[in-house]
């Protein structure tokens, strides 16, 4: 057959259905590593490539996932591992095993993928979690509709509560009645002391489903004033808050996690942590894009003896927001933190170590000489943080 190729298919997000010739070659070329193996495949390394991607082309994917993982043990190429890893992920998301994709996509990205195909792994792990959500929350819905049409009505109510946390617009689906006899049921149900708060929560739950605001209110108000100490109290405040800030609805939506935010480097929030010494005056500043600071020891009259300074200030801050304080060696330092927030972004700066000593200075509008508080060390350290 020559030099194998096994074609990753160009198929739009919606699901590696029918595969395009026209897609990214894995070449055979790579050597296998059969001497790894304790016992010997019934198939070479083509032979495997071949008829995972013909069972792939007649969407046979769980047997063609049995000849990709086989493929994959052959081979020490990174380039083939990774190929074939995303041909896994492409099988693995096509029978709806979302995690196990998602799995997949991964370990292709951290390996040696091709630029198309590392954009088309990286958008498949945007949307997997939305899928695998999606399904989930169907199957709930579909298990608690199988509860209710059985009169199993509290086998339903979780399932059904849940359903509609994973995706809300389940609920323009149901015209079973379901909610109103959650309410009928929740209301006349007789529960011991201990399931009492969860019967109320769940009650005050269906009845804003069905717009009944004022009730769901009291309901809950009910779990606070019986129940104060039980868990549910702590879930009925929360959702009294919902009220008080005027929201909508407290059954909040679950938003889907981000599977390619597990691969990409987390921004640190410190922009700069250093620290600073002063023994003399000077000035030491930066400005970067984001944050900017000057700290500046000075003196204001002649005759200073060396290694000693007068003032000592902190400018922080970009443009018009800057903050400026000053310090006298007459007055000291009382602060030991300054903070400042400008925009986005946050300034500490905390005095390590502040030294005043007493020093003998000519007095330039009397006579002789005068004794005079100065700084003789200050150290800083200056923390810069993103909000």
């Amino acid at each position: 057959m020559g030099i194998l190729c096994l074609f990753i298919s160009q198929t739009a997000f919606a699901g590696p259905r029918k595969p395009s010739s026209a897609s990214a070659p894995i070449s055979s070329s790579a050597s296998p590593s059969s001497s790894k193996a304790s016992a010997t495949s019934p198939y070479d390394f083509k032979s495997l490539l071949t008829r995972a991607e013909e069972c792939f082309k007649e969407n046979n994917y769980r047997e063609a996932l049995i000849f990709y993982f086989e493929a994959q043990a052959q081979t020490t190429s990174p380039e083939v591992i990774s190929k074939i890893h995303f041909r896994l992920g492409e099988c693995l998301e096509a029978i709806r095993r979302f995690d196990f994709a998602e799995f997949h996509y991964k370990k292709a990205l951290l390996g040696e993928l091709s630029g198309d195909l590392a954009g088309r792994a990286a958008l498949k792990l945007k949307h997997l979690p939305q899928l695998a959500q999606h399904e989930e929350a169907l199957r709930l819905y579909k298990r608690a509709m199988a509860s209710y049409k059985r009169r199993d009505i509290r086998g339903s109510l979780g399932d059904y509560l849940r359903s509609l946390q994973l995706e809300p617009a389940l609920m323009g689906q149901d015209e079973s009645g379901l909610i109103d006899d959650a309410i009928q049921y929740l209301t006349f149900l007789s529960e011991s002391k201990d399931k009492e708060p969860d019967r109320l929560l769940k009650l005050a739950t269906f009845l804003e489903l069905r717009g009944e605001t004022e009730k769901a209110i009291e309901t809950l108000k009910q779990i606070l004033i019986i129940y104060a100490n039980s868990e549910e109290a702590g879930e009925a405040e929360e959702k009294l808050a919902f009220y008080t800030q005027k929201r909508t609805s407290y059954l909040e939506f679950k938003k889907p996690h981000d599977g390619l935010a597990d691969l990409t480097p987390k921004e640190t929030p410190v922009l700069l942590d250093t620290s600073l010494e002063f023994r003399d005056p000077g000035v030491q500043s930066k400005e970067m894009a984001e944050y900017a600071f000057t700290f500046k020891a000075a003196n204001e009259q002649p005759g200073i003896p060396d290694h000693r300074f007068e003032i000592f200030s902190v400018v922080l801050g970009k443009g018009e927001n800057q903050k400026e304080s000053l310090f006298r060696a007459d007055e000291g330092i009382n602060e030991r933190i300054l903070t400042f927030e400008d925009g986005k972004v946050q300034y500490r700066v905390e005095f390590q170590t502040v030294d005043l000593t007493t020093a003998y200075v000519q007095d330039i509008y009397g006579d002789g000489v005068r004794a005079a508080p100065l700084f003789a060390e200050i150290q800083v350290k200056l923390t810069v943080t993103r909000k």
